[in-house]
């Protein structure tokens, strides 16, 4: 057995404690952020709450759906109780829906993403890396990348997929197209564009700048511990910030063990740094210049 071998069993050790639980924090997440999504559209096209306050409170919760939805997909929700799994699905559902994002397209695009990270050939989600060249290119990024969702599933799964599966596919899709259509089509065309795609769309792009552009820069290494990079941010700012990003920050953790329960990347991170310094993972610290590389990798 290789020292990498041995490096690699130590990190799952040090991992296994933290998964395969019930994911309570997520689960409140979950329920929070769609009782307030619901609520803010209704106040919104009531006219009681201005689309002034709509728009960013709307983007802010497409920004925070996601993460469930994400762990959903792991099943890092309710971990290894099978009891609770339709819990697990049904939190899942609920957050892509915010989305607009069918979970069972997701689930196989997700997963791809997992397998060929940072391949351009394989990745789905390789086109994030076209985020740097502009705002505009960035909103590009996001839509192609939304579309990549539904052409990655009807490519490599729709034939194979069980009836059941496609049905679920379909039922998404009129749950998310109908409510909404159905808004625009009352009346409220101002109210729904700013709602369903000027919130939609700065939510999306927030989203994946954060969670796929940045973590996987400079998009060129695909093997495992250099696909993904760590930004550390000190300090207690740097704890608050973590919250704010949702500890993606750590992205480099939920690769190495997708089933971690996100709020708990960065407890791990601390655990295996030794790990993964020894790994040539990236590491970033911020500093006033920016991000500047940590990981005696990058500092060479």
């Amino acid at each position: 057995m290789t020292d990498f071998d041995t490096l690699d069993k130590q990190a799952l050790a040090s991992a296994r404690p933290y998964m395969g639980v019930v994911a309570w924090p997520t689960v409140m997440l979950g329920l929070v952020t769609v009782l307030s999504y619901l609520a803010t559209v209704a106040l919104a096209l009531t006219g009681v709450l201005s689309l002034w306050l709509a728009v960013p409170i709307v983007s802010v919760l497409t920004y925070v759906s996601y993460t469930v939805a994400h762990e959903s997909v792991h099943g890092s929700i309710t971990g290894n109780h099978r009891s609770l799994r339709w819990m697990n699905k049904a939190l899942g559902y609920m957050s892509a829906w915010i989305l607009m994002i069918p979970l069972t397209a997701h689930r196989h695009e997700h997963m791809a993403h997992h397998r060929h990270a940072n391949d351009p050939a394989g990745d789905p989600d390789f086109p994030v890396a076209k985020m740097q060249n502009s705002l505009s290119g960035a909103a590009r990024a996001a839509l192609e990348i939304t579309a990549g969702q539904f052409r990655y599933y009807f490519t490599h799964r729709w034939e194979k997929a069980p009836l059941k599966e496609k049905l679920a596919l379909c039922v998404e899709v009129a749950a998310a197209l109908i409510p909404r259509m159905s808004v625009l089509a009352a009346g409220y065309w101002v109210e729904g564009l700013a709602l369903f795609v000027l919130a939609w769309l700065i939510g999306i792009v927030v989203l994946l700048y954060l969670f796929a552009y940045i973590v996987h820069r400079p998009h060129d290494q695909t093997e495992r511990y250099l696909d993904t990079s760590t930004i550390v941010l000190p300090g207690p700012v740097g704890t608050l910030l973590t919250w704010l990003w949702l500890f993606q920050n750590y992205h480099s953790i939920h690769h190495l063990f997708p089933r971690l329960p996100f709020y708990q990347y960065a407890k791990l991170y601390n655990e295996i740094e030794e790990i993964m310094a020894a790994k040539g993972a990236p590491v970033y610290r911020v500093t006033l210049r920016g991000l500047q590389p940590s990981s005696p990798r990058l500092a060479a």
